[in-house]
C-alpha cells in the first residue's frame, strides 16, 4: 500500500498541531532513485489501552509518504476507546485484530505473522516515527552488502516539553545485552530483514521486558553486522504509565533469565555466570528500596535497606549504599527529589 496523503485521513482534534496531526512527509517517487523497487516494510504496533496515544503513532506511520507499506496493529483486547480509533484508520491497515493475548512478545509475534514485508519493525503504540523515518532506511536495505540490521537515533521525550537523545551504538562485546537497562540504541529507531527475523526465532514469548534486548542479543549472536545511522528515526515517550516507570525490577527479573539462558553461548563459566546473577540481583535490591520509598514511605524502603544488608553484608562497604541509609535516616520522604525519576 501507498502511504496516503494528509487530505486523505481522518482530520485531527482541533487541539492538535504539527507532526503527524497537520504535518506529512512528502510522497515518495514509484521507484528508488536508482530505479529500482523500494523494498516492502512491515510494521507492527501491539497495544493495549492506549487510545490517548495510539491515534498519534498511527498518523506518524501512515504519513511516512512510503510508496509500499504494510501496517499491522495487535490489540489485546482494549477496554478504552483504541479500537474506534484503530476502526478510523482501518482502510489503511493490512491487518487488524482486537483480541486478548499472552502479552507485548506474542502480540508482536502474532502481527509479524501477517507481515509480508522484506523490511521489518514494530512501533509500540506510545511512540511515533519522525518524519521520513522510512525514506531514510529503505535505501540501507537496498545496498549490495545485504544489511540485515538498522538503527537511527531516537529522542526520549515528555509531553512537558524534556527532551534527551538517545544516539545509536553497537557494542563491541555482546555480552554488553546482559546489563538489566542496557541501552546501545532505543527498539524504536530500529528495523532488521525478514531472513534475519525467522533466522533468529522472532521474539521470546517468556519474556515481556526485555524481550527486544533479548533478541538483539540472539541477533548479535549471529554474526551480523549492523548499520548505525547518526540519523533521528524516532520518538519514544516518557510517562507514567511504562513499564519502565511502573515494574521497573521486572527489567532485573527477566535479566536474570537472559544470563542463564545465554550466558554459556557469551563463554561465561559457571562461575561468571553466578557472580553476573548476584550483581543483577543486588541492582534489583538497591531500586527496590527507591521504588518502597516512593510508593509506601521511608520505614518501607528502610526495611528494604536492612533485609539488603542483612542478605549481603559487604553491600554496606558500597558507598551509594552507605548514602542512601544516611538520607532514608535523616532525610523526609518529601525533600528526596531524586525521587521523581523511579
Amino acid at each position: 500500500m501507498r502511504c496516503p496523503t494528509l487530505s486523505k485521513l481522518p482530520s485531527p482534534p482541533p487541539d492538535k498541531r504539527g507532526w503527524p496531526w497537520t504535518e506529512e512527509s512528502p510522497q515518495l517517487t514509484e521507484k528508488m532513485p536508482d530505479g529500482s523497487p523500494w523494498p516492502k516494510i512491515s510494521i507492527v504496533t501491539p497495544s493495549l489501552n492506549q487510545d490517548q496515544f495510539i491515534e498519534e503513532t498511527i498518523r506518524s506511520v501512515l504519513l511516512q509518504g512510503y510508496p509500499d507499506l504494510e501496517y499491522i496493529i495487535v490489540d489485546g483486547g482494549s477496554s478504552d476507546d483504541s479500537v474506534e480509533i484503530i476502526k478510523k484508520y482501518a482502510q489503511w491497515l493490512a491487518f487488524w485484530v482486537s483480541e486478548p493475548d499472552k502479552g507485548q512478545s506474542h502480540a508482536i509475534n502474532k502481527g509479524f505473522a501477517h507481515a509480508r514485508g522484506q523490511v521489518y519493525a514494530y512501533l509500540n503504540s506510545d511512540d511515533v516515527y519522525q518524519p521520513g523515518a522510512l525514506n531514510t532506511i529503505a535505501p540501507v536495505f537496498s545496498l549490495e552488502d545485504r544489511t540485515e540490521l538498522v538503527a537511527g537515533s531516537c529522542t526520549f521525550y515528555e509531553d512537558r516539553g524534556q527532551e534527551e537523545m538517545c544516539v545509536a551504538t553497537w557494542p563491541e562485546s555482546m555480552n554488553y545485552f546482559l546489563g538489566p537497562l542496557a541501552l546501545a540504541f532505543a527498539q524504536p529507531a530500529a528495523f532488521w530483514n525478514r531472513e534475519l527475523f525467522q533466522r533468529v526465532g522472532g521474539f521470546d514469548e517468556r519474556l515481556n521486558f526485555c524481550f527486544d534486548r533479548e533478541f538483539f542479543l540472539r541477533v548479535g549472536l549471529s554474526g551480523i553486522n549492523p548499520r548505525i545511522l547518526p540519523n533521528g528515526l524516532a520518538k519514544y515517550r516518557v510517562h507514567q504509565g511504562t513499564k519502565f516507570k511502573t515494574q521497573l525490577t521486572k527489567f532485573y527479573d527477566e535479566s536474570i533469565q537472559i544470563v542463564k539462558k545465554h550466558g554459556q553461548s557469551l563463554g561465561l563459566t559457571d562461575r561468571e555466570e553466578k557472580v553476573k546473577i548476584g550483581e543483577i540481583i543486588r541492582e534489583r535490591s538497591y531500586v527496590e528500596i527507591f521504588v518502597a520509598w516512593k510508593k509506601t514511605g521511608r520505614f518501607s524502603a528502610i526495611t528494604k535497606l536492612a533485609k539488603m544488608i542483612s542478605c549481603s553484608p559487604r553491600t554496606l562497604l558500597e558507598r551509594r549504599v552507605l548514602g542512601l541509609a544516611r538520607r532514608l535516616l535523616t532525610y523526609a520522604q518529601s525533600e528526596v527529589m531524586e525521587l521523581k525519576k523511579f
